[in-house]
């Protein structure tokens, strides 16, 4: 059976791109503040519940330790697309998909190594409607909101013999805007609508910290905290009626805070054939704004590869991957119970030709939400395909 090239996996990845880039999106989780928060983890962590900030092997993309970094003997790239589909109990299926991150790893001698990644930190894509009053005073609202936060990840870090790992990040959020869409459609024959129309974008710098320690080759311990910043956020608001033309925009500057995140994590590799991880990260939202949850995201899963450890032997060096993760969210919530995912994952890693990189696969499921205690549910099933590849 032959390995698959850039040139087949290029094909492959045009085909999927192009055969969900016209999915609309819509959920309820995300709609509040700065978004939904997404995990900063690569494919293969992501495969494995969202461990991994322990795993200082060299292939480690992960952006939540900074200190992985310094695990690359080999100039690095990666890039990674994900697709999701969500099932909301009572309002039927919908779908989303994006181009997840792109990383580039420099290594330089004295083991100094250099990270550049372009990458998501937060998403919102919300819809809702409903109705308001009755007779000519009567209309319907509908909102329709979607964007996200995103940053260019810059980091460098050092590794001291082979125990200890050491690296900096600093997030320069400067992409990436909210788009929210009010509108009102009367019921009264003369008047038919209203629409404000309100986008938010921010600009800050956001740094990070992370280590990992090796006492032997098999057991890895880390640790990493990003510091809570202010960051200014530009709100542009304009309202339209149906006879009027744009009202002018009326412009805002807030400073917003992000929270403070401690994380920590344990892995041990058992040789060539597979290893195991676990990661713990507690958020502290409740500081940004008032309501808002204290959170936590718990992962765990591990790796198994087939084939040798002999680089010359011809073998398929597969690599598959399991695990589970319980998060919870910083939302308010009218009920005052906080909103947890749970969810399971699986992934498959096929090398590319002349054991250049890896081509991966990652299938996660699980649920958001609470009918009883948040009125409403949501079941999801995310696919990620990501490109590893190895600079000759």
């Amino acid at each position: 059976m032959k390995r698959i090239g850039y040139k087949q996996f290029a094909y492959a990845m045009l085909f999927v791109v192009l055969s969900i880039a016209q999915a609309s999106a819509n959920t309820i989780f995300s709609f509040q503040g700065q978004g939904n928060s997404l995990r900063r983890v690569d494919a293969r962590s992501r495969a494995m519940g969202g461990a991994g900030r322990a795993l200082v092997d060299g292939l480690n993309f992960s952006t939540n330790n900074p200190a992985l970094l310094a695990g690359f003997r080999k100039s690095s790239m990666s890039a990674q697309f994900t697709t999701q589909r969500r099932f909301l109990s009572g309002a039927g299926a919908i779908n989303d998909g994006d181009v997840s991150g792109f990383h580039i790893v420099l290594p330089f001698r004295n083991g100094l190594v250099f990270g550049v990644a372009l990458e998501p930190l937060t998403d919102m894509d919300y819809g809702a409607t409903d109705t308001v009053g009755t007779g000519n005073l009567g209309y319907v609202m509908t909102l329709d909101a979607s964007g996200g936060i995103q940053a260019v990840s810059m980091g460098v870090a050092q590794h001291f013999g082979q125990k200890l790992y050491a690296g900096i990040r600093v997030d320069w959020i400067a992409m990436g805007t909210f788009n929210e869409r009010w509108t009102k459609t009367f019921f009264a024959q003369n008047v038919f609508f209203s629409s404000d129309d309100i986008t938010r974008s921010q600009r800050g710098w956001v740094p990070a910290l992370g280590l990992v320690y090796r006492p032997n080759k098999n057991v890895s311990a880390a640790a990493n905290v990003q510091v809570g910043q202010n960051i200014r956020q530009r709100t542009t608001l304009t309202t339209r009626f149906v006879a009027v033309n744009a009202d002018k925009p009326i412009e805002r500057l807030d400073d917003i805070k992000l929270p403070t995140l401690i994380g920590g994590g344990l892995s041990y590799a058992g040789g060539y054939k597979w290893l195991v991880a676990m990661d713990v990260e507690r958020g502290f939202w409740a500081d940004t704004v008032s309501g808002r949850f204290n959170t936590w995201d718990i992962s765990a899963g591990g790796l198994f590869r087939t084939g040798s450890t002999d680089m010359l032997t011809r073998s398929r060096r597969w690599e598959l991957d399991a695990g589970m993760h319980l998060r919870t969210l910083y939302f308010a919530t009218a009920s005052g119970k906080q909103i947890r995912e749970v969810g399971a994952s699986f992934g498959l890693a096929i090398p590319l030709k002349n054991q250049s990189g890896k081509f991966r696969y990652v299938l996660e499921m699980g649920t958001r939400g609470s009918q009883s205690d948040h009125g409403v549910s949501e079941r999801f099933i995310q696919q990620s395909f990501a490109l590893m590849g190895i600079f000759q």
